[in-house]
C-alpha cells in the first residue's frame, strides 16, 4: 500500500503541469503575444511613414499586429477547443492564412517573458494543443 501511495505522489509531482502552472503559461503566452502585436504595429507604423510604397507590407504587418492582439486576448480569457476557433475566426476576419497565425502563436511561446520553466512548458503545451486544433 505504501509504495501506491508512494508512486501515486510521485506521478502527482511529475505529471505535467498542474493548474497554476497552466495560469501561469497562458499568461507569459499572452504577454510574449503582446509583445509580438507591438512590434508588428510598429513595423507597420515605421514603413507607413517612410514612404516607399509598401502598402501590402504595411497591410500585412497591421493585419499580424492586430492577429496578435487577438490571439493575446483567446489565449487569457478562453479555453480548451475554444481558443482554435476563435483564433481561425480572427484570422479570417483579419485575411491572415491559419499557417501564418501558428507561426506567430510558436513564435511566442518561444519568446516568452519568464524564466518560470514550468509556465514555459505549459505556454508550449498550450501552443500546441491550439496549433493541432488549427489544423
Amino acid at each position: 500500500m505504501a509504495m501506491d501511495d508512494a508512486a501515486a505522489d510521485l506521478e502527482a509531482e511529475f505529471g505535467g503541469p498542474g493548474p497554476e502552472d497552466m495560469a501561469n503559461g497562458a499568461a507569459a503566452l499572452a504577454a510574449a503575444l503582446l509583445a509580438q502585436a507591438h512590434t508588428l504595429a510598429s513595423t507597420a507604423a515605421a514603413l507607413e511613414t517612410s514612404d516607399t510604397g509598401h502598402v501590402g507590407a504595411i497591410e500585412a504587418a497591421a493585419a499580424r499586429a492586430s492577429l496578435a492582439l487577438s490571439m493575446a486576448q483567446v489565449v487569457s480569457e478562453a479555453q480548451g477547443q475554444a481558443r482554435g476557433g476563435l483564433i481561425a475566426a480572427a484570422a479570417k476576419a483579419l485575411d491572415v492564412p491559419l499557417g501564418s497565425a501558428v507561426t506567430q502563436l510558436r513564435a511566442a511561446a518561444l519568446a516568452l517573458p519568464t524564466d518560470d520553466a514550468a509556465a514555459r512548458i505549459a505556454a508550449a503545451q498550450i501552443a500546441q494543443e491550439i496549433a493541432a486544433g488549427l489544423g
